[in-house]
Order: structure tokens, then sequence, then C-alpha cells
């Protein structure tokens, strides 16, 4: 199998991101707090422990410790209170450099960095839950036979610089008229369609039907994280519901895309119990972003032919 590409998605692994998610919903609930919510936490376990993402799945002690550290730079620039637009380009930015600077493509660290800013969690026990469900998804790469193999053959290393400034750009120009001169709800600007933006972009050649099977499955996931907690009261049933949903989504597309995941459980953070609301931001944020990244690749193609 081609190292670059991800291993066939065995649906029988289904489960594994409801082993994180669950309990994690489940104790937000019983502290009736959303600060200790990590959507990313469901597309780490499906990214590595699932697919053996390239990247992902190239460094436990990265697993382990860049999320976290991520969490808490993210919390310690909102506490700046500089003007949310320029803190959430600013942690963009800083997220992009740190992943070069550690010389990983471990992308949902940068999630992680920008959630906190996005909306606006600046509970210190954030951190501190990424923290523990970056440590289960490491001790799982090291306890799961199929996992620690799949992590033994895949390459680290940094992404290209051309790939960093292109999303950092797109990202950028995204959160300033998404958020700024649009007004458009925070949905809009969740995290994971940044880290969506970033894994398209550095899949070199840009297929535009990939892009609109990845647009598709994020508003999509939208929908049923939304849908789930407008239906079901109980946390981590509907949690666990969208997931399973978004999973189905996957399949029909034939597109195992992990921020998917994250997406599907924002709403778990936002309370958002108005589904074609909350779809409308996503899809809207995911297809200018995806839009942005088409158009830089393009861009750079004619130059390179000039």
């Amino acid at each position: 199998m081609d190292p670059a590409k991800p291993r066939p998605l065995e649906w029988t692994a289904w489960a594994l991101p409801l082993a994180v998610v669950v309990p994690m919903l489940a104790l937000a609930s019983a502290l009736d707090t959303h600060a200790i919510i990590f959507p990313e936490g469901a597309a780490l376990v499906m990214g590595i422990w699932v697919l053996g993402l390239p990247g992902w799945s190239a460094s436990r002690w990265r697993v382990a410790a860049l999320p976290p550290l991520f969490a808490l730079a993210g919390v310690l620039l909102l506490r700046l209170d500089l003007p949310p637009t320029a803190t959430a380009i600013l942690a963009v930015a800083l997220a992009l450099l740190a992943l070069q600077a550690f010389d990983t493509r471990l992308a949902p660290a940068m999630s992680a960095a920008v959630l906190p800013i996005v909306f606006d969690v600046r509970a210190w026990s954030y951190p501190l839950a990424v923290l523990a469900i970056s440590l289960v998804v490491a001790a799982g790469m090291a306890c799961l036979p199929r996992v620690a193999a799949a992590a033994d053959d895949t390459p680290g290393g940094r992404y290209p610089w051309q790939i960093v400034a292109g999303a950092g750009l797109a990202n950028a120009a995204w959160i300033v008229v998404g958020g700024e001169l649009l007004a458009l709800s925070s949905a809009a600007l969740a995290p994971p369609l940044f880290v969506s933006a970033l894994d398209w972009l550095s899949r070199g050649t840009l297929d535009a039907s990939d892009g609109l099977r990845r647009w598709a499955l994020l508003a999509g996931a939208a929908l049923c994280g939304s849908s789930a907690v407008a239906l079901v009261p109980v946390a981590w049933l509907s949690g666990a519901l969208a997931l399973l949903a978004t999973l189905a989504l996957m399949r029909v597309l034939a597109t195992p895309h992990p921020p998917a995941l994250a997406i599907a459980l924002v709403p778990q953070i936002l309370d958002a119990t108005d589904p074609a609301g909350f779809t409308l931001a996503v899809a809207a944020g995911a297809g200018a972003l995806y839009l942005a990244i088409l158009g830089l690749d393009r861009a750079q193609r004619r130059a390179s032919w000039a």
C-alpha cells in the first residue's frame, strides 16, 4: 500500500471513537461544563487508531504532548483579551509554525489551539481534558497491535512551507471575511474546518470532486450533530448517535475524513439546537475554505507553468 495514503477504513472499528467520546461527554454532562469537550479527540482516534494516517501516527510523544500544549497556548492567548479576529489569526499562524518547529503534521493540534478562541473557552480544565484524551490516544498507539505496527511504518516530517503558507492565508482570510465582515456565527469558523482545509491542501494534486465529497461530508456531519443535540437531551447518547451517523455518511460518500467527526461534536459545545442554522454556517465555512484552497492551488499551477 502507498504509505502516503491512509489504510482502508475497517468498519468493525467504528466503536473506537465512541470509547473516547462517550466518557468525555458523560463527564461534561455530570460536571455541567462544556470546557472539557474536545471534539478533535474523536478525529484523533479515527485518524490514528482506525486509519493510521501518515503524519498523525508517526510519533507517540507528539500525540501525547502537542494537543494539550497547543490547547494551553490557546487559552493563554484568549486571556490576553486581544481583538477576537486578530487572536484567532494569531492562533492559526502560531499553531502552523509550531507544527513546523516540532517537525510534525499532527494537524488536530491546531484545532486544539484555536477552539478556545473561537468558542470562548477560558477554563483551565480544557487543556487538562485535552491532555487526558491525548494520553489515551497515545497509549492506544502502544497497546493496540495494529496501531503500533502502523505507527512504526508511517513517515513523519513537517509540511512543505508552501502548504503552510497557503493554509495560513486561506484560514486567515476566512476568519476576517466570515467572522469580521459577514459576522457569521462561530460555527462557520469551527476549528476542525481549518484542519480539514490543511489536510486537503496537503494532498498534492487537488481533485474538485474529492473536495465536493469532503464538503458534503462536513455539512452532513454538522446536520447529524446538531439534529442529535436538538432531538436527544442526553449528551453522551446524542454524541454517540451523531458519530455513528457521520461514520455511516463517510461510507456512503466513500470519504473517511476524521475532521468530520469533530464537526459532529461541535454542537455539544455550542448547544446548537437549530440544525438548519448550524449546518448552513458549517457549509459556508467549509465551502469558503475549500474554494480558497482550490483557488490558491490553481494560481500556483498557473505560476509554475508561466
